[in-house]
């Protein structure tokens, strides 16, 4: 048993709270040609949750603090023979994922022919990042060549504090931005929904940046950064995917990445190269405190599937493995047909290429603008990176649609008044977690700096002095000592 990692927490506390359905689940698939040795692969998957002992870990909350402790199952290794692929595929990403239970990874090897086979890979994003598909890759192939994988130990474990810096950076940094505007639409995510994709290939539109000074990853975040300033919005917001390895956690599989919303605030006069250097000089300050969830850090900040309402996730994937006497094809960029914010861009920079999917939801915004988004940003990136934004050659965008009217909610008039006593007992609990020597039953958790691990804190003291588990949709839908002690005494009755 050992501690969870910030990221870990704050990541299992938003789906106990909203139900994150598959939305972070992790699938990535290998298709093998050639005469695969069925018993070598399947031991090599063995080999590799031997050597990953956290692919066999679940989640448990013990007085508020999270801990990886052993699944009660083993991660499955299975067979399937003669399966009809896209069944196998859909059935196997949608299959949930038990947190406290476990495990949270699981191998399905399929024959789809004589000479053809597919290998499965599903985890969750607790236990598995994006380079995390890397490792997996080179180690399976290493084993299955008949080398030795040494295990690893387990790569958590520290508890880990807020340094003040960087609470002083979130508290001055941190923008609300719930809404983006993207070819007219206005979206707003609220809660993770079923995802489609639209596919790009840019390989040939960064070829005029070379000599600009930043990296492909910069110059495609200011591509972003500006299709959405043109978009109308004034302060783009974006969350960035960030790697949050060491030199001793190269090597593991597991979650060592962070999600950090990044902002700029250009003018119709900066240049797209202007753009660029400032998301650096940026990244660069917001790469100090790169351990350090955002939400923990400024407090404040409710448990939501996504920080901004756009995300990027940039991964340069690394060479070609060999399976000896088998051709190898990986789909790096599998769907998990759900999207935590309005708009995802995935993009996969690899030797053969630059390729983009963009993950949308339907119910947010339509498939048509987010194909017209995908050719205005294949524009900016083919653009002369001394244009103004002003000046960028976009089609015309279409009309800024009117925002839905959003409906107040309706009091319960049929709510009990709950006993005061509880009501000063759940007070006085608030008081310790916060560390404040006052508040009054109506104040919002939120507004008092709560975050995702006061919330476990203040559930642990209250299932352990009042015997009730307080479910954490609660600190959602009344994040008050009112609202969470009628709760309780709802539980109780």
């Amino acid at each position: 048993m050992v501690l969870a990692s910030q990221a870990q927490h704050g990541m299992w506390i938003t789906e106990m709270m909203h139900g994150g359905g598959t939305a972070y689940h992790m699938p990535f698939a290998l298709w093998f040609d050639g005469p695969l040795d069925r018993g070598a692969m399947l031991k090599a998957c063995e080999s590799v949750l031997a050597r990953h002992p956290v692919l066999g870990c679940a989640f448990e909350d013990r007085d508020g603090e999270l801990h990886l402790v052993p699944a009660a199952d083993r991660p499955p290794v299975a067979f399937a023979g003669a399966a009809d692929t896209d069944d196998l595929l859909r059935e196997e990403i949608a299959r949930p994922f038990d947190l406290g239970r476990g495990p949270l990874a699981r191998f399905t090897l399929a024959e789809v022919g004589p000479a053809r086979h597919l290998l499965l890979f599903v985890g969750h994003h607790l236990v598995f990042d994006g380079m995390s598909k890397d490792l997996l890759v080179r180690d399976l192939a290493a084993a299955y060549s008949g080398g030795p994988l040494p295990p690893l130990p387990m790569p958590y474990g520290a508890a880990a504090t807020i340094p003040p810096e960087a609470a002083a950076y979130w508290h001055e940094h941190w923008r609300d931005r719930p809404t983006v505007v993207i070819d007219g639409m206005a979206g707003t995510a609220r809660t993770a929904g079923r995802g489609e994709t639209v596919l790009l290939d840019l390989t040939g539109e960064m070829s005029g940046w070379e000599g600009v000074g930043v990296t492909r990853f910069e110059l495609f975040l200011a591509a972003v950064h500006a299709l959405l300033f043109r978009y109308g919005n004034a302060e783009p917001a974006v969350a960035v995917a960030m790697s949050t390895r060491r030199p001793e956690t190269r090597e593991h599989i597991g979650l060592f990445a962070t999600e950090l919303p990044l902002y700029s605030a250009p003018t119709p006069d900066t240049t797209l190269a202007e753009l660029a250097h400032d998301l650096r000089a940026r990244l660069r300050e917001l790469n100090r405190f790169r351990d350090i969830p955002a939400a923990r850090a400024a407090g404040g900040i409710r448990p939501r599937p996504a920080l901004a309402p756009v995300s990027i996730s940039f991964r340069r994937r690394a060479a070609d493995v060999v399976f000896p006497g088998l051709g190898v094809v990986a789909e790096w960029k599998m769907s998990n047909h759900m999207v935590r914010n309005v708009l995802h861009l995935q993009a996969v920079d690899g030797d053969d290429g630059l390729r983009l999917t963009l993950h949308h939801s339907p119910d947010v915004i339509g498939r048509e603008h987010v194909e017209r988004a995908g050719e205005h940003l294949r524009a900016v990136l083919a653009a002369d990176p001394g244009l103004r934004l002003a000046d960028l050659p976009l089609p015309t965008a279409a009309p800024m649609a009117a925002p839905a009217p959003v409906e107040a909610p309706v009091p319960d008039a049929t709510a009990g008044t709950v006993d005061g006593e509880l009501v000063e007992q759940i007070r006085q609990i608030w008081m310790e977690v916060l560390r404040i020597e006052e508040l009054a039953p109506d104040e919002d958790l939120y507004d008092l700096g709560g975050h995702s691990l006061t919330i476990t804190q203040i559930g642990a003291r209250i299932r352990k002095r009042l015997g009730v588990e307080v479910p954490f949709d609660v600190f959602l839908d009344d994040p008050t000592v009112a609202g969470v002690a009628a709760a309780v005494s709802e539980l109780r009755a």
